[in-house]
């Protein structure tokens, strides 16, 4: 028999602030100037949640900073701070959205079942009754299955009538106006993170993977969905698990069978991966242009996932805009043309906006396989925590795009219980499903210290993660692992394979037939700095795919032939040297050649992790796996085996290595005899300071805000800066930490005190000269521009006095002439720190003029 669904709550129970619990956190200590604090309100406590049944949450409440009294300011001190410029841009962007996503907030509030309303239908999970005198919730109740037909038939009908389920409001992506700056002196923020490295795993008993032969029952209201994400630079790969919070760690390891991977794709696909890329192209066909189901005449974005770390210099963004003001120029933007080819949308996107939208398409499709395989309202009723993969050698700004892209993917619309995210480097899930497997088959017998090297060959990145036994219970079969040193990676595979294939058949055709080729049927081909694949190129990299795959480096005189597109009118009369019956000619010679890079580069990796372990653990290698799409190859696996032979190590491979790193993933976020990686926060606010910026009329600048210097420069002054954006993912145990260069200009008769020290070496302590920063944080999912737009219940104000006569005297400029008047020009670096507390501290030359810590 079924349960009543839990009482209506009278008033939704209050917002919770965002809070973060971390251990104590020693500040800096403070200058030798203090700085003028413009004190927050006190918020007021806000009143114990009451208590919920299951099926319900407590909307996490946006933290709303206390307001602060802004002090009156000296007509002196207005135009100093005002001297604080901002440098120049790290880049001149080409998006209509500079700053990163405004990350979407996980906020849902699931309305229960009217008074008397009719049980759910007997194949879902309903809360049971909550109970009469303020217990805790009971647990969710199967419904019985064996009730009559006629019985079940009438209770789904009366639920289509009254059963209401309430509905959630859309997450907004901020997008502000692009901001363009410029300056003779290039020198972005430096945007990192700092953190210790440790690392220490087990695993636990072996059992065959084997996936479940029927849909899994709708699991109870304990249970929890662990979500994996493997987005790779040419597939991306998703796996997931139905948990029971009730079941002890030592039953988890028999779930492991149970893990299931997302294989139908658009548009009749059966694969275990999606290829990672998409396209803005306008389609007649109506495909749903990304993965698989793409319009042969597209113009496809690949590889995006490389750009995330790729930060490009002055020169090419420079080159960059000048290739899409020439193709703007160039484009027929009629109302025809507009309406049969579309404007190419690329052009004003950046690469995490790109990642972002390919992710909305893997979101879709895993809410829609959890709800059809699980049970229609999991995604509503049961907590998930998504755990996602990244290479060893993601960078921290990297890391922070692939958080943001992700987050505003899999928002709260779509998977309303997503309650924590978590990053495992790639080799290290890996290598969890990799030893499970080999463990599995008994292939391998490890003893205490033995050491043993994973190497994880993708199609972008080739990883390489290094481990030692520290402790093996053979009975149990249960192992403990400690990582060596840091993981290794480079941006060398399988798409390596692809750039020198590409290469190669442009020096076959001869620069003049290779544009034609790929410029063939295309209206546009610019870039806008992305890494477009043109439809020629897509299909003679699909004839190229079938023989990259089977190559297995041996001699052999008979010639692959790669057929050129029809359309191409290249090769007919051609001798064998270039293009023979509209066909290149690939020889095994040529293949070779094509793969030395690659490979060559992956041998350098597993030698260094090597040699690391024989020179710092004095150890030997006992065995390496190879695992990852482009471990498939069976050249790669050849040459790795070679490697093996003379360095007496053994070389296995797994059987199902293309899956390897998404399955991991759940191995590890599951914490079977392993540690389970922490999860990744959102920061709470937008943190940066108040600039001048050269005058815009495009940026919307006012004329009432202009400061003219000496030199007749206009500035817009009052300006906001944000270096760390609200939701900016804030790592385990790791600080971000944002650099930024400004300086002050003074008149050189305001200052006696550097005239002094010019004129002698004996004078008394200068007095005092203060400057100030203004330090502003901002709760806001859009943040304002100008300083005149902040309020007291979003913003906070700090202000930071600086006493110039503390800068050394290196780090002073002198400008001007007699005829305009000479001035003196401070430098000095902002240094903002997010951890546990916000520090910001302002230095120059190493000396440090102020410091000061607030709440996140």
């Amino acid at each position: 028999m079924t349960s009543s669904p839990p009482p209506q709550p009278t008033s939704p129970p209050p917002s919770v602030p965002f809070t973060l619990t971390a251990p104590t956190f020693t500040p800096y200590t403070p200058g030798s100037y203090s700085s003028t604090v413009i004190p927050r309100r006190p918020a007021a406590s806000p009143p114990p949640p009451p208590s919920q049944s299951v099926g319900q949450r407590t909307p996490s409440g946006t933290q709303q900073p206390p307001g602060s009294t802004r002090s009156t300011e000296t007509k002196n001190q207005s135009q100093s701070s005002d001297a604080a410029v901002s440098s120049p841009p790290s880049s001149y962007r080409l998006s209509s959205s500079i700053l990163p996503f405004a990350g979407t907030q996980f906020r849902s509030q699931s309305a229960p079942s009217p008074p008397g309303a009719p049980a759910a239908p007997s194949s879902l999970a309903t809360p049971a009754q909550s109970p009469p005198s303020g217990g805790a919730p009971s647990q969710y109740q199967l419904h019985n299955t064996f009730a009559p037909k006629q019985q079940q038939q009438q209770q789904q009908q009366q639920q289509q009538q009254s059963h209401q389920v309430s509905s959630l409001n859309p997450s907004k992506l901020s997008q502000p106006a692009p901001q363009f700056q410029y300056s003779s002196k290039f020198e972005p923020p430096q945007f990192h993170f700092q953190s210790p490295s440790t690392f220490s795993t087990t695993l636990g008993p072996q059992t065959p993977l084997k996936p479940p032969s029927a849909p899994l029952a709708a699991p109870t209201g304990s249970t929890r969905i662990q979500l994996a994400l493997d987005y790779g630079t040419t597939f991306t790969g998703v796996a997931y698990l139905s948990v029971p919070a009730s079941r002890k760690d030592s039953e988890l390891e028999a779930l492991l069978d149970k893990i299931q991977v997302i294989q139908k794709w658009p548009p009749n696909q059966e694969m275990k991966k999606v290829p990672s890329q998409v396209s803005y192209s306008l389609t007649p066909k109506g495909c749903k242009q990304w993965g698989y189901d793409i319009d042969d005449n597209s113009l496809v974005l690949k590889r995006t996932k490389i750009q995330l770390e790729e930060v490009r210099e002055r020169v090419e963004e420079l080159r960059t805009l000048g290739e899409l003001i020439n193709r703007l120029r160039m484009l027929n933007l009629t109302r025809d043309e507009v309406r049969k080819n579309g404007v190419p949308k690329h052009l004003g996107k950046e690469p995490e906006a790109i990642v972002k939208d390919y992710l909305d398409k893997i979101a879709d499709m895993t809410a829609k396989e959890i709800s059809e395989h699980i049970g229609k309202k999991v995604l509503e009723n049961i907590v998930i925590d998504l755990t996602v993969t990244h290479p060893a050698i993601w960078s921290d700004r990297a890391l922070n795009s692939t958080f943001r892209a992700v987050r505003a993917a899999f928002n709260a619309d779509r998977f309303p219980q997503l309650k924590n995210i978590s990053f495992v480097p790639e080799p290290v899930a890996c290598a969890h499903y990799t030893l499970r497997e080999a463990w599995q088959t008994d292939e391998v017998q490890f003893n205490r210290n033995d050491c043993f090297i994973v190497v994880d060959a993708g199609g972008g990145t080739v990883d390489v993660a290094s481990y030692k036994v520290l402790s093996i219970d053979h009975v149990k079969k249960q192992i403990k692992l400690e990582q060596v040193g840091e993981a290794l990676g480079d941006t060398c595979g399988a798409t390596c394979v692809d750039k020198s294939f590409e290469v190669w058949a442009e020096q076959k055709l001869g620069s003049e037939d290779w544009e034609r080729l790929m410029s063939e049927g295309v209206q546009d081909s610019a870039t806008g700095g992305h890494s477009i694949v043109r439809p020629n190129l897509r299909r003679l990299q699909d004839k190229f795919t079938p023989i990259k795959h089977q190559f297995d480096g041996k001699d052999n005189k008979f010639a692959w032939p790669i057929q050129l597109p029809r359309n191409a009118n290249i090769g007919a009369t051609d001798d064998a040297s270039r293009a023979q019956s509209g066909a290149l000619r690939v020889t095994a010679e040529d293949l070779r050649a094509m793969f030395d890079d690659s490979v060559e580069r992956t041998l350098y990796l597993v030698e260094q992790a090597v040699e690391l372990i024989e020179i710092v653990e004095r150890l030997e290698v006992k065995k390496i796996f190879l695992s990852g799409g482009f471990a498939q190859s069976p050249y790669l696996f050849h040459k790795v085996k070679e490697f093996g032979v003379s360095h007496q190590i053994d070389v296995q491979r797994g059987d199902d290595c293309w899956i390897a790193v998404a399955k991991g993933a759940i191995i590890k976020s599951l914490g079977v005899y392993t540690d389970k990686p922490e999860f990744v926060k959102p920061c709470p606010r937008h943190y940066g300071i108040k600039v001048r910026r050269p005058f815009a009329s495009y940026e919307q600048h006012q004329r009432k805000d202009v400061d003219v210097d000496a030199q007749g420069n206009e500035w817009a002054t009052d300006q906001l800066r944000w270096f760390i954006q609200k939701g900016d993912g804030m790592f385990p145990n790791k600080s971000i930490v944002v650099t930024h260069e400004c300086n002050f200009s003074a008149k050189l008769s305001e200052f006696p005190a550097y005239q002094s020290k010019r004129t002698s070496l004996g004078t008394s302590t200068p007095a005092p000269v203060f400057r100030e920063i203004v330090f502003v944080a901002s709760s806001r999912d859009e943040a304002p521009t100008r300083l005149d737009a902040t309020d007291k219940v979003h913003e906070e104000q700090i202000s930071l006095k600086c006493d110039l006569t503390k800068v050394p005297k290196s780090n002073i400029q002198e400008i001007g002439d007699k005829k305009t008047g000479k001035s003196l020009k401070f430098h000095v670096k902002v240094e903002i720190r997010v951890l546990q507390k916000v520090v910001v501290k302002i230095t120059s030359g190493g000396n440090t003029l102020v410091t000061q810590e607030i709440d996140l």
